[in-house]
């Protein structure tokens, strides 16, 4: 038996998104949020959804009375105590203030990158969620993963798009024609955690063609910086910025691995999570839910709604 668990997870944007480099650049857009080098999709890198569902933990628990004191961070904490005393820096990890680096330790869970597995672009019948069949394989174990669509689309049997130019539909401002390859059911994508109502709308292309019509449909803003003094606009402060549009679908994963047998040592007052993972579930994806995680979350942004899609394998 193996010492570790995976849990696989979509996140569907109830908010656009917007996770940034760190920085201006000089293109369409002053803000540009993060993209996987490869294929130039943007993502949300594993490092955000860590440090947003830790705080959210961490805050769960305090309200709760679980816990006290805020747990540790990577910059070090003032707080002496061990592992086995905070539930989220077994989870973790941390590091203690001082130069006493044998205390450290490393968290139980390992977190992958979010990565785009649909992505809705309007078309004549209304929104449609874009996806490909190489990113089904990976993230949800469905089709050969050829990425055979080339500059045609493909639609479910069961697909709730019904489009009234016959075998073409508009993809924003680009039209495509319905192609002849083999396709996935929607009752594959149900089956696989996706919700009836995206997988009945769903439509594959190809790698190339997706990366182009999300980058053309990213949300853009247009911002100005307010002089306080005047409350009218400052001169110069004008700045834009990109966010991934609301009703995006991420795909990750979690994995505890608990070698050692941590978790079960863990002190906690009251009825204790099964698995650092499912502490998660029951304490900081509601609050991923309803604050948000990213840049702008004051101004319309971040909100995730996390579902578990894991299959078990004895099914």
């Amino acid at each position: 038996m193996n010492s570790w668990t995976q849990k696989s997870y979509i996140a569907v944007a109830l908010e656009p998104i917007h996770v940034g480099t760190g920085g201006q650049r000089l293109g369409r857009v002053d803000l540009t949020v993060v993209r996987e080098p490869m294929t130039n999709v943007p993502k949300i890198p594993g490092t955000t959804l860590s440090g947003a569902l830790k705080f959210f933990a961490d805050l769960a628990l305090r309200d709760k009375g679980v816990k006290e004191d805020i747990c540790a961070s990577t910059r070090g904490s003032k707080t002496t105590h061990v592992w086995a005393e905070c539930p989220i820096c077994c989870a973790f990890g941390y590091t203690p203030d001082g130069t006493d680096q044998n205390s450290s330790a490393q968290g139980l869970l390992q977190f992958s990158d979010a990565l785009l597995l649909a992505y809705p672009v309007n078309t004549l019948v209304g929104p449609v969620w874009l996806t490909t069949k190489p990113r089904l394989q990976s993230m949800m174990g469905i089709t050969d993963g050829s990425d055979d669509c080339d500059e045609t689309f493909l639609l479910p049997e069961e697909s709730a798009v019904k489009s009234p130019l016959a075998d073409k539909l508009n993809f924003g401002s680009v039209l495509l024609a319905k192609g002849n390859m083999p396709c996935p059911s929607t009752q594959q994508l149900t089956q696989r955690g996706i919700p009836k109502h995206y997988a009945d709308r769903f439509a594959i292309v190809s790698e190339w063609v997706f990366s182009q019509l999300v980058n053309d449909n990213m949300e853009v803003r247009t911002s100005v910086v307010i002089n306080p003094e005047t409350g009218a606009a400052d001169s110069g402060g004008l700045f834009t910025y990109e966010a991934v549009g609301r009703g995006a679908i991420f795909s990750f994963d979690i994995t505890e691995n608990d070698y050692a047998k941590k978790w079960d040592q863990v002190e906690w007052d009251g009825r204790k999570p099964e698995s650092s993972v499912a502490l998660l579930e029951q304490h900081a994806f509601a609050g991923v839910k309803a604050v948000g995680l990213g840049g702008m979350t004051t101004r319309g942004f971040g909100r995730l709604d996390i579902q578990d899609v894991t299959i078990d394998e004895k099914e």
